[in-house]
Order: C-alpha cells, then structure tokens, then sequence
C-alpha cells in the first residue's frame, strides 16, 4: 500500500455534486458537446415566474431564481444532468438551492464579496463565466430549419436506404483451368451445391457454396461487379480474386432494396443537425478568432508533448503564439497533470494530443476575446458578474468557516489506525531489477558484461525494453503473484544481490536480480499517516458542513410554500 500526498485543506474541501457544479470555478471547454443543453428550456412546472417557492430568512428563492439556477446547472454539468422535468429531481434541486442562499446570505452579512482582497479572484470568475456563457452562445445560434433537413437528405440518400441483397451461391478453385472445368460441368447440368462441396476450397463448401443474401457493397469490388450483371441463376465466368484463386458465382434469388422517404427520416435528421450545427457554427467562430488574434501553434511543441517525459528547457519552448504572445508548454502542464497517469502516454503518444492541444487553444483565445470585450459581454449576460461574486465569496465563506479550520490530529489518526489495523496488513515483498530484452541470446550476452563488471543498472537503461529501464531497471517492491508466474517464481526464490536468467515469459527474456525481501508484517503508521488523514479530512469537513447548515437555519429561518 502506497501513501498519497494530502492537498491543501481549502482546495480539497467538497461538499455536494449540486453546490459545487453551481458554485465551483466552472469547467468549460470550447469543444464540450454537452453546452448544447443549455439552449434546453428549464422545466415550468406550474404557476407563474414570480411565485415564491422558498423564503430563507428574509430573501425569497422564486421560481424563476430556480429556472436560471438549473439553465446555469446545465451549462456546466456536462453530461451528469439530471432530468428537471421529475418533480423529485425539482425538490432536490430546491433543497440544495436553499443551502447555496443560506451561505450567500452569510457571506452577505459578513460582507465577503466586497473584500478587497477577493477582487482579483471575483474578476477571474466573471472572465471564466462570461467564456462559458459565450460558448453556449455561439453554440446556440445555429438554427435547424426545413431547407437544412431537406439538403442533407438529398445529399446522404444513401444512409437512409436499404440496398438491394441477392442470395448468393459461390465454388472457389485454385486455378483458371479447374475453375473453366468446373464450369463446364455446370453448363452440364451439374448440380451447384454438388460440385461446390466436391471441388470448392472457401468456407461456404460445407454448406453447398450457399452464402445467404448479401449486398454489392459486402463483396469485392470484381465479384460485385460480376453479380451485378447476371440475371437469376446465371452462372459468371471465373474471376479472379487476385491471391490466385478463381470464384464462379451466382444468385438464385433477389431482393429489392428501399429508399426512406424524407418525412420517414426528418426527425432523425433534425436532431442530428441540432448536435453538428451548434459545433460547426462554433468552431468557425473560432477559426475566426484565430485570425483576429494572429494565433499560430508551433509544430515542434507537439514533438516534444509526444515524449511524455520532459526536462526544464522542454517546458520553457513555446507552445503557440497569440499575437505577440507567447504561450509556453509549461502552461500546459496543469492541464495534463488532471489526466489520470495511465491514459497520459495514449494521449501523447497518439492522435488525441492534437485535439488536447486544440482545447486548451481554443480555451487561451476565448479567454482573451472575453478580458478584451468583457464590459460588453458582462451587459449582455447581466447575471454573471453576480454569480462570480456568490462562487468567490462562498468560497472564501467556506474555507474560513470549515476548510482551514477543520483538521485531523495525529491522536485521530493514530486511533483510526489501532481499530484498523487489518487494512494495514502486507504480505512479503520482494524488491527487484531486471533487464527485458527480445533473445535470449541478447540476455546471456548482457548477463556475461554484468558478470565482467559493467552495471546492471547502466545496461538496463541502454538495453532493457521495458519502461523500467528508464529507472535501471527498478521495478520496486511487489508480492507475490503481482507478475507473471514465470517471472514471480524465480523473484520469489533467487538469492539476493544475484543475477539469474535468461528467464523467459511472454513478453520477452529477463535478467532478474533480487534486491531486498521485506517479510510479511503490518505496514508502519509514519508509511500511512498521509492516507488516513485524507481519508479522514472529508468526513469531517462534511461533518462539520452540515453541522454549518444546521446553525445557519436557526440564524435564517427556512420555509418552503409548498408552491414547487
């Protein structure tokens, strides 16, 4: 069991999916599908905007307050939005509302939001806001209409029919001259079936050379072409399949393919367009924002990326210029320290470096367009620098009430530990290098250097196939049954500081050489403290947060009208 770095105790504190989709720095990206859903009408429910569905102290929580609440929920919810026309997911989203107002209330006596020192964070807020709502505007003013639906019927007919398909029947043959012969004896009157299970060499002899029906566009292009034109029950001249075998072919029977009408298919359509449209009218607007602002990525950046591993002067070239800006790879990293360590080398590695790097792109320019055209956008969009203010202040509400005031003490975790012990248990361990290589030639060779002197670790670095290489070939310490049983049996025996091998295993050839055995024993408290304590930390944060909520409800008197 490995320890875990606890992180700081204001940045970690978390408290319901609801509050912090609503309250958390939003997590918007120019390419994210699911901002689509913004343009969807919050549900109505009954009655009228202004009906009162909740008073919390003396401010009141209306129905349209909770309507612009959800339509903000959606912009950054991604595909976790729960469907707000049930009347349940309406009650829960109430009760989580009534606990958003309860802290903005407190933040507002405490007059948090005009905080000095909380200005620049508020103005971050509303520029990262305003690119959300900027984004799901340009997303939303793509419009489906009846000439669209009708032009891309017309120009992908063939999506929406049903081919032709013939029941085919095939011989194959090994050459020109059996296949001329076979169909000789078939111009005889030669049963088909017969001869295809005599002299056909494809799969379909067993069944008489039958293939069932098939499409044209199943076939290669030579043999679709031969069915093409015969009639039923016409036998072709061989073809060839040009790997040296002869096909004679027919098709005893045909069955017409169909064509959907346009009103049979519209619908379908529609909302396919509704999902292209809003992203092909989004990024033309940021193709044009890259020529408003002279983007330019540098190609050799993305050479670097690929490497997966990088010194200090790698982070320090540029990874794309804005004007005379320039952005460097090093800006980059908090964005791919967020992907999980084992998907970042496919990422990296692959095609999907190009799209990461066009997402935060297209981020960096939307933010720029925002901070240069931010008064206009904040009129336009009233509610955002309020809402940045609330996110900002409940925030700093929060982390002065329970983030940085919350702790577990060494006491807590010591107990935890003592009445946990079980979860602590390790089984023997094994710590080892090894060299992988192709042959095992190649491993007695590198095991007759490291026996004349040259280090096992320098020719593992120079040699080994295996990541481990990199670090020497230290793969750490592992119990048993965590590598191949090939591999595991002689690490669970060899003699320490001894280099045995060729070992041979699926994936190549080892030189293994034990370095350390731990026995089977408990895990020490100091290995572990980190762990609990992040363990621990959430719990009581979450303790401490309802324990909040309650002491705000006695402060401000909450009433719900029963109006929802």
């Amino acid at each position: 069991m490995r320890t875990g770095r606890a992180g700081a105790l204001s940045s970690v504190f978390l408290f319901s999916l609801a509050v912090l989709a609503l309250l958390a720095h939003p997590a918007w990206t120019a390419d994210a599908p699911a901002s689509a859903k913004a343009g969807e009408a919050a549900p109505a429910g009954a009655g009228n905007p202004d009906d009162v569905l909740a008073t919390v102290g003396d401010w009141k929580i209306t129905r349209a307050d909770m309507m612009r609440e959800i339509e903000n929920f959606r912009g950054s919810g991604g595909d976790r939005v729960p469907d707000f026309s049930d009347k349940e997911n309406q009650k829960k989203f109430l009760q989580q509302l009534i606990e958003i107002t309860l802290l903005e209330k407190k933040a507002a006596a405490a007059n948090i939001p005009e905080k000095p020192e909380l200005r620049e964070q508020i103005q971050e807020n509303a520029v990262a806001l305003l690119a959300n709502a900027y984004i799901r505007k340009s997303l939303g003013e793509a419009k489906v209409g009846k000439a669209d639906i009708e032009q891309y019927y017309q120009k992908n007919k063939e999506r929406f029919s049903t081919p032709s398909t013939y029941h085919l029947h095939q011989i194959t043959l090994d050459s020109q001259e059996a296949a001329d012969g076979a169909r000789k004896a078939l111009e005889a009157k030669k049963s088909f079936a017969e001869l295809a299970r005599e002299k056909s060499t494809d799969k379909y002899k067993s069944s008489g050379g039958d293939r069932g029906f098939v499409a044209l566009s199943e076939l290669p292009p030579m043999v679709a072409a031969a069915v093409a034109g015969l009639a039923a029950d016409q036998i072709s001249a061989p073809i060839a399949d040009g790997e040296g075998k002869f096909l004679l072919v027919k098709y005893s029977e045909k069955k017409e393919g169909s064509q959907k009408s346009l009103e049979e298919v519209s619908g379908e359509i529609e909302r396919e367009l509704k999902e292209q449209l809003p992203r092909q009218a989004l990024e033309a607007r940021l193709a044009e924002l890259e020529k408003e602002f002279n983007f330019k990525l540098e190609p050799k950046a993305l050479e670097v990326l690929r490497q997966g591993e990088f010194k200090p002067s790698d982070l320090d070239q540029v990874l794309f210029t804005i004007g005379t800006e320039a952005v460097k790879i090093s800006a980059l990293m908090p964005e791919l320290e967020r992907i999980p360590p084992f998907i970042r080398p496919a990422i990296l590695g692959g095609e999907g470096l190009n799209d990461f790097v066009k997402q935060f792109s297209h981020r960096e320019l939307i933010r720029r367009y925002v901070a240069r055209n931010f008064d206009a956008l904040a009129k336009e969009f009233p509610h955002v620098l309020k809402d940045a203010r609330r996110r900002v202040a409940l925030k700093h509400l929060l982390d002065e009430k329970i983030g940085n005031v919350v702790t577990v003490s060494d006491d807590e975790i010591k107990d935890y530990y003592t009445q946990n012990l079980g979860e602590f248990a390790q089984p023997e361990q094994v710590r080892a290098h090894h060299i992988l290589v192709d042959s095992e030639d190649k491993a007695k060779s590198l095991k007759d250097k490291i026996e004349k002197g040259e280090k096992f670790e320098d020719l593992a670095k120079a040699e080994s196939k295996c990541p481990s290489g990199k670090e020497g070939g230290d793969l750490g310490f592992f119990s048993k049954g965590q590598m191949v049983p090939e591999f595991d049996q002689v690490a669970q025996t060899a003699e320490v500081g001894k280099v045995v091998g060729p070992v041979k295993t699926q994936f190549g050839y080892h030189l293994i050489r034990v370095d350390e055995r731990k026995a089977a024993g408990t895990i020490p408290l100091d290995e572990v403290k980190e762990q609990i304590r992040s363990r621990l930390l959430p719990q009581k944060q979450r303790a401490a947060f309802d324990k909040f909520l309650e002491d705000l409800k006695k402060e401000y008197p909450v009433k719900e009208t029963g109006a929802l």
